[in-house]
């Protein structure tokens, strides 16, 4: 339906509509449908065409965390001005019961993108959590954001769809606001193997005291050389210092990495080729040196067609005293429903990624970019 009698018409539609999917009766012979709302999950995503691709990821992690969703698309360039929308139950069949969630679906182009968040606010299930999902570029005085944010118990970006300025930029308000939400990235719940792999080089005890004597990190990602610094290779590398206690230092004006004891840690940020389908600064690998170790976590980039090297496996290698150890490690399969769901399962407070933004910060300021 189409808002020409203004969002309120709209919204009693949509409401009317939802009314009428759970006052009908079930098929003869089909399973019962139970309705379940645990949460309100909101994504906003800045173009009809994202919004479209989105979706489905939306519908796949309802049917395991059920909630009202809410997908909005904005289209402010639009010479159209128009908001639309329709309201459907996603179901799955669990334990021969038909459990069904709600998506609503939300098209806003021209001077109508402002109404969005009012629409939003309105069509929220009350006295439950919202999430909120923000694809694209964000700005914290964008009014259709911070009016959403306001309502959310949580805002959760993917830096894939973004970038590591736009992370900074909301953590950032998030910390100055007295009552904020709290702020995750997918690209944090992408690293978690990441981080498991390389705390693995380290866990045999005659490995251990080199977590102490590294003396140079490694890390690149798929990109062009001369490509900024992408928002996984700085979490990881936020990750890395704050875990070991490296503090940054300059010395005419070049970053540097300072261990606890003084000695300096040197930084290599590289590039290797991006084969199609991967996503743009992803993160491609990293190595730890030290002298008499190294060990290296690399991604295995490619199509993940037979007979290519698969874009979900890891290559984790260790030399520790001449000794060489290698092993794979499959990653599953590279959906954005896992990862989204994943996300949502987190703790909505992890001290470690906002330590890792917090020195993400500093490598912004000075315009990291990899040979």
């Amino acid at each position: 339906m189409t808002s020409g009698g203004g969002a309120s018409s709209l919204i009693a539609w949509l409401e009317r509509e939802l009314r009428e999917i759970w006052a009908a009766q079930d098929e003869p012979g089909a399973p019962p449908m139970s309705r379940v709302c645990t949460m309100n999950l909101v994504v906003v995503a800045p173009t009809p065409t994202l919004a479209e691709r989105y979706t489905p990821v939306v519908d796949d992690v309802t049917a395991s965390i059920p909630a009202r969703a809410i997908v909005a698309s904005l289209d402010p360039e639009s010479t159209k001005t128009s908001l639309e929308g329709t309201a459907t139950a996603v179901c799955a069949l669990e334990n021969g019961r038909k459990l069904c969630s709600e998506r609503i679906v939300l098209r806003a182009s021209g001077a109508d993108c402002v109404r969005v968040s009012s629409a939003v606010d309105a069509l929220l299930v009350p006295e439950i959590p919202t999430a909120l999902v923000w694809l694209g570029r964000v700005h914290a005085d964008d009014p259709i954001f911070e009016d959403l944010a306001q309502s959310a118990d949580r805002v959760l970006l993917d830096s894939e769809y973004t970038s590591l300025s736009s992370l900074l930029h909301v953590t950032a308000w998030a910390r100055a606001q007295p009552s904020s939400p709290r702020v995750a990235d997918m690209a944090w719940t992408r690293l978690a193997s990441w981080h498991e792999m390389v705390a693995r080089m380290f866990d045999e005890a005659d490995a251990m005291p080199y977590l102490e004597r590294v003396t140079r990190v490694s890390i690149a990602q798929a990109s062009s050389a001369g490509a900024r610094l992408g928002p996984e290779p700085a979490l990881l590398l936020g990750w890395l210092a704050t875990r070991l206690g490296w503090k940054t230092s300059r010395l005419g004006g070049a970053l540097r990495l300072k261990r606890p004891d003084g000695t300096l840690v040197s930084l290599d940020l590289g590039s290797v080729p991006r084969p199609e389908g991967v996503a743009d600064m992803a993160l491609a690998r990293v190595t730890l040196v030290a002298e008499g170790f190294e060990g290296t976590v690399e991604r295995e980039l490619g199509t993940g067609i037979e007979g290519t090297r698969d874009a979900d496996t890891l290559l984790w290698r260790r030399v520790l005293d001449g000794k060489t150890m290698e092993h794979r490690v499959r990653l599953g399969a590279n959906k954005a429903a896992k990862w989204l769901e994943r996300t949502l399962h987190r703790p909505a407070h992890d001290p470690a990624f906002d330590e890792s933004v917090a020195f993400a910060e500093h490598l912004v300021d000075d315009g990291l970019t990899v040979s």
